[in-house]
């Protein structure tokens, strides 16, 4: 059938070989555009649960993931796409105490008013130890790594007398 068209094609006249060349590159981006149309917005910009990605795969070797309560998450939702860099306080009575710095903080796919950090192994035991939901500070993205705040450190004084009796 193909090359009943080709043999065709070749007789034509030449202004006639023009007007079909163009209308079938005219069809190139339609037939584009039904494709991508077809396709949906699950494959074009799927998130990881919709593409058939597990959120453990994106776990870097050598991090936890954190699930936390953040204080501040209706203000997130308008902020803060899938992914954002934030530095972590500890909300209490007696104001908030910054916890880290310069953290990852990721938006569950399943419910999005859900959160989670990204620590380093050796830190989880650090962030485990803070009870109760956190206020979150968004950051610009390309700060410095993460940093966590120790607790606070004494100031050891030292007096010194100089002098005789």
């Amino acid at each position: 059938m193909i090359a009943k068209w080709w043999l065709n094609y070749t007789q034509m006249q030449w202004e006639r070989k023009i007007l079909w060349t163009a209308a079938g590159l005219s069809l190139i981006p339609i037939l584009a555009a039904v494709l991508w149309q077809s396709a949906g917005p699950a494959e074009a910009g799927a998130g990881p649960q919709e593409a058939g990605v597990s959120i453990d795969t994106l776990i870097p070797k050598g991090y936890d993931l954190i699930p936390i309560d953040v204080a501040n998450n209706e203000a997130l939702d308008s902020l803060v796409g899938r992914f954002a860099l934030v530095d972590l306080f500890q909300t209490g009575q007696a104001g908030s105490r910054p916890v880290a710095r310069n953290v990852r903080l990721l938006r569950a796919p399943e419910n999005p008013s859900q959160f989670a950090i990204l620590v380093p192994v050796a830190e989880t035991s650090e962030i485990m130890k803070f009870s109760g939901s956190f206020t979150v500070i968004v950051k610009r993205m390309g700060n410095a790594g993460t940093e966590f705040v120790k607790g606070k450190q004494q100031l050891k004084r030292k007096v010194v007398y100089d002098g005789g009796t």
